[in-house]
């Protein structure tokens, strides 16, 4: 894959708009609340019920469970009790360790190391292994952004949607 410059940002802001295509702000709006809900909720306690998510989000519980249902067509993951244990975050080990409010926790892919801080408001330590040269990879990120990367260089590589990949689907099994 090319590198990415600002061509490559507005062709990535021109596939996002296209995977939203059809919906309203108001719908993009409630899907951007609803998916922070779950990964503050997973970031507290490990997982999130859709009680408490109801809660947070001011709606009837029995909207929230068809919304986990929507969640989990799209890759999120729900336990037996039906809460939502892993969304961009999870309390299970994957290959990016992510380290937030004295808690340890894991990303689903690198990409999610760097907004996971902005959503939850906090700085996070984030450890992980290139996957092309096996070399440990350490950054430091702030709700505002990167404040340090080891090795200095580092960059991050994005599967842009509707691009022909085999799946659509988010979580550990994406593409990205």
């Amino acid at each position: 894959m090319d590198e990415v410059g600002l061509s490559g940002l507005e062709e990535a802001k021109r596939a996002w708009a296209t995977h939203f295509a059809g919906l309203s702000q108001e719908e993009i709006d409630q899907r951007v609340l609803g998916f922070s809900a779950l990964v503050e909720g997973i970031a507290r306690s490990g997982a999130i019920s859709p009680e408490e998510f109801a809660s947070k989000l001011g709606i009837e519980p029995s909207r929230a469970k068809d919304i986990f249902a929507e969640f989990a067509s799209m890759g999120v993951q729900i336990d037996e009790q039906g809460n939502a244990v892993a969304a961009a975050l999870t309390a299970r080990q994957t290959a990016h360790r992510i380290q937030v409010g004295g808690r340890e926790l894991y990303a689903w892919c690198a990409l999610d190391t760097l907004f996971i801080p902005g959503l939850l408001g906090e700085e996070a330590e984030v450890s992980s292994t290139c996957p092309g040269s096996g070399e440990s990879v350490r950054i430091t990120v702030t709700p505002d952004g990167v404040r340090a990367s080891s090795p200095a260089d580092t960059v991050v590589s994005v599967v842009l949607p509707n691009r022909g990949y085999a799946s659509a689907q988010i979580g550990p099994a994406s593409p990205t």
